[in-house]
């Protein structure tokens, strides 16, 4: 087995060290946060994931996996080095790979000769070139390769999604780095593309872009179904009947796309669009879309109870998606946050959001969904955890003062709801007290 290196150690970097591990690999891994390694070297990672700590300290364990205070400690003898880093994304969704560069400098002054410099974290069309000539210029001697494999993990089942991925791909300058890297990865039997950086790049944008628009026209036909009175879950199911387009399709409709991905590639797509001259005319609608999503969800909150001013809002979730404890870019962070702009006040509770994180915020976080209904006017539910759908709705209207519940995802149990004398307002389904649009065309 390989001697590998893992730098960048968020959720992607964690995730793949364990994996790599598991697959019976020598991984020595490291991060710039000293508290990041520290919790890892007690078999805690920075982002919950299912079976992810047990799995890093059953390695640990069988001494396969150490965790090292600097990229030099890690990337000595190693055959390949993974750049891991969860990349930055500011307001306006652009990337920042300062990380990965600063990172890429230290491995080219203590690399050996001939490594392969695996890049996973996602990065705009270019990268690789430009990364394979700053090693060229600065260490002409390490003759250093470089492929780029785009991480497929989805957060609440990356673990899963490591060991079991619907492909594997590999952006190379020849099908030997390609077929190198294919060779960690012996014993899991999936399919293997092979493809030059360039495409690699933008397949990985095109993938995340067309998951976006997904979602976005999703939310548009939630919206026509609710005006003429259909169900938007009716409606997708033929769509998912349909073999051009397939079970899996990303067609639920709710309160859009967040926590940065896949409006990162979106607009990544739409910026070399406008470097080449060309209108990228779907990727801007979706991105239109999805903005007018969270607003809608809070005018709907307002509407149902009559003034937002005052009022007591209960969230339920506040993760960007369950399975996973992270807060980045959380659609429910936004929602909180244009609730309190309108006057209401915030109580939430997520199974995985601490009391630490979510002062953070400016949030008030309640022990169970109960505490936090308590003299509300609506809740809400945000984040689609299990634990939600054994909720008790008798006992959770009996601690509201109002009896408004907006189910962002369509999640819970309609008919319960209603009959513990809930109002529910659901995404692209009927709505109580709404005028259906007139049916007949004109």
């Amino acid at each position: 087995m390989s001697k590998l290196a893992v730098i960048g150690l968020w959720h992607l970097g964690s995730v793949v060290s364990a994996g790599l591990a598991s697959l019976g690999h020598q991984v020595r891994a490291t991060d710039p946060d000293r508290g990041i390694l520290a919790g890892l070297a007690r078999g805690t990672p920075p982002v919950f994931e299912p079976n992810l700590a047990e799995t890093i300290a059953r390695e640990q364990r069988a001494g396969r996996l150490h965790f090292v205070n600097s990229i030099a400690g890690a990337v000595y003898s190693a055959e390949e080095v993974f750049l891991t880093f969860d990349t930055p994304v500011d307001d306006d969704d652009q990337s920042d790979l300062r990380p990965i560069e600063n990172a890429l400098d230290e491995v080219l002054r203590t690399a050996q000769p001939g490594v392969l410099i695996v890049v996973m974290s996602q990065v705009p069309v270019g990268t690789l070139a430009r990364l394979a000539a700053r090693a060229k210029c600065v260490a002409p001697r390490l003759n250093a390769r470089f492929v780029y494999h785009p991480e497929n993990l989805r957060l609440g089942q990356a673990l899963e999604t490591f060991l079991q991925p619907d492909f594997l791909l590999a952006g190379a300058a020849s099908p030997d780095d390609a077929a190198h890297l294919f060779a960690t990865y012996s014993g899991v039997e999936t399919r293997r593309l092979t493809m030059g950086w360039e495409s690699a790049e933008l397949a990985k944008h095109a993938v995340n872009a067309f998951l976006a628009t997904s979602v976005s026209f999703a939310n548009e036909l939630g919206d026509l179904a609710e005006r003429v009175g259909a169900d938007v879950r009716e409606v997708t199911s033929v769509l998912r009947q349909d073999r051009r387009i397939g079970p899996r399709a990303f067609l639920a409709a709710g309160p859009g796309f967040s926590g940065g991905t896949l409006a990162r590639d979106v607009q990544t797509l739409r910026r070399l669009g406008e470097r080449a001259g060309i209108k990228t005319r779907l990727c801007d609608a979706a991105l239109e879309v999805n903005r007018e999503r969270l607003p809608k969800i809070a005018e709907r909150v307002r509407a149902a109870c009559g003034n937002l001013r005052g009022a007591n809002v209960a969230l339920l979730g506040l993760t960007y998606k369950p399975g996973t404890s992270t807060l980045r870019r959380s659609a429910a962070l936004e929602l909180a946050r244009l609730l309190r702009a309108a006057g209401a006040r915030v109580r939430a509770h997520d199974p995985q959001v601490h009391s630490a994180s979510a002062e953070t915020f400016g949030l008030e976080l309640a022990a169970n969904p109960y505490e936090a209904a308590r003299g509300a006017q609506a809740a809400v539910l945000m984040t689609a955890w299990p634990e939600f759908r054994s909720i008790d709705f008798e006992r959770l209207r009996s601690a509201m003062a109002q009896s408004v519940l907006v189910d962002a995802h369509n999640f819970l149990d309609r008919a319960a709801a209603e009959a513990a004398g809930f109002s529910y307002f659901g995404v692209g389904v009927a709505q109580p007290n709404v005028r259906v649009a007139e049916k007949a065309m004109p």
